[in-house]
């Protein structure tokens, strides 16, 4: 059966939309995967200061029982490496920061994308049921009444299910942006946590500190001959 003349224009627009859209998709794609590279190499490097300033205090704290003043050598020996574990603290919070902009900026594409195929995905359906429409028509012409309302069944049948299949794709993209939503809030909470425990022993640490510095004060150390 002929297309109507009508809907012909439309195809060209569409073919048109789909090319600029696949350009910018790879645009896209190009810019989250350097994201993501950059995020898993902060969090590398952040591993890495970690594991080195473990080491070395490791190292350092052992060699201060050979000094004379053993306690001002290992507190001297913590400093170095709290200082190395807030600059990985800070690389991880850069590679959230990165994660963070990076699930917007996915986000705010795929509204945008909803909003921009929204009229093409209108104007397929709309093409689509004309043709259905006239290609009904046209065998109802030729059928029975009983075998005319068999098809007008089928045909609201099909398009029942083309509405259910809409609906279950809204709750799945609804379902799939809450599942995201939480996971980022609980990298928050994980975030924060480790910050807090970080602070605790820090403080921990220095009330023993101070605690062993009045016991000294009664007992000196003695130097190691």
């Amino acid at each position: 059966m002929r297309q109507p003349r009508s809907l012909r224009p439309s195809v060209l627009l569409l073919a048109l939309f789909f090319h600029g859209f696949a350009q910018a998709e790879d645009v896209s794609k190009a810019d989250h995967a350097n994201a993501r590279l950059r995020s898993e190499k902060l969090r590398t490097e952040a591993a890495g200061l970690r594991e080195a300033a473990e080491a070395r205090f490791s190292e350092e704290h052992i060699a201060c029982y050979q000094r004379f003043l053993v306690n001002r050598c290992i507190d001297q020996a913590r400093e170095r490496r709290v200082l190395e574990i807030r600059k990985a603290r800070a690389l991880d919070l850069e590679a959230s920061r990165i994660d963070l902009a990076d699930k917007n900026v996915r986000f705010d594409e795929r509204q945008a994308e909803e909003a921009e195929t929204a009229p093409r995905k209108a104007v397929e359906r709309a093409e689509l049921e004309a043709r259905n429409r006239a290609e009904t028509e046209e065998r109802l012409r030729n059928l029975s009444e009983k075998d005319a309302q068999r098809i007008k069944n089928e045909q609201d049948a099909k398009s029942r299910a083309l509405l259910d299949a809409e609906e279950r794709n809204r709750h799945e993209a609804a379902e799939a942006q809450r599942r995201a939503a939480e996971a980022e809030a609980a990298a928050k909470r994980a975030e924060q946590a480790r910050s807090d425990r970080l602070d605790y022993d820090e403080r921990a640490r220095k009330a023993a500190e101070k605690k062993a510095g009045k016991e000294a004060g009664k007992d000196p150390v003695k130097p190691v001959p």
